[in-house]
């Protein structure tokens, strides 16, 4: 009888784990589409979906820039001019369902008020999911050798 207890509890963790690996990779694809929205709109300047997508006190700290606000990032978006933006594979952490740590490096190239941007970053990104869509809340470029 023990044996047969501890292979039903097995096969329980395997089939719960199996579902929760489903549900966080819906999830993933979910978020990297958003991340994927955000970065074309930036690409386009265009400040409605930035402004959905982003969270009213969003920071963007770059060594080119630093915004504490949407508002301050939106007014200085003309400023941008991104010309490449490659991404490498991105690494996503859930500290809670609701929430994400993107990381990943990126090679860049435009420039910022007439100043080049630094051509190779490590970005972080952090995510909120408010009433069922992702909102950026901050973005951060570190840069690498």
């Amino acid at each position: 009888m023990p044996l047969r207890s501890f292979l039903f509890a097995i096969l329980s963790c395997c089939i719960l784990s199996s579902s929760t690996v489903a549900e966080e990779s819906e999830t993933d694809a979910e978020l990297l589409q958003a991340v994927k929205t955000l970065d074309e709109a930036f690409s386009r300047r265009d400040k409605e979906t930035i402004r959905s997508m982003t969270d009213p006190l969003h920071m963007s700290i770059s060594p080119a820039y630093q915004f504490f606000t949407q508002d301050d990032q939106l007014k200085a978006l003309p400023e941008l001019k991104l010309t490449l933006f490659k991404a490498s594979p991105k690494t996503i952490v859930h500290p809670t369902p609701r929430t994400a740590l993107i990381r990943y490096e990126a090679q860049i190239e435009g420039t910022f008020e007439g100043k080049t941007l630094t051509k190779h970053v490590q970005i972080l990104e952090s995510w909120v999911k408010k009433k069922g869509k992702w909102i950026e809340t901050s973005y951060q470029e570190t840069p690498l050798p």
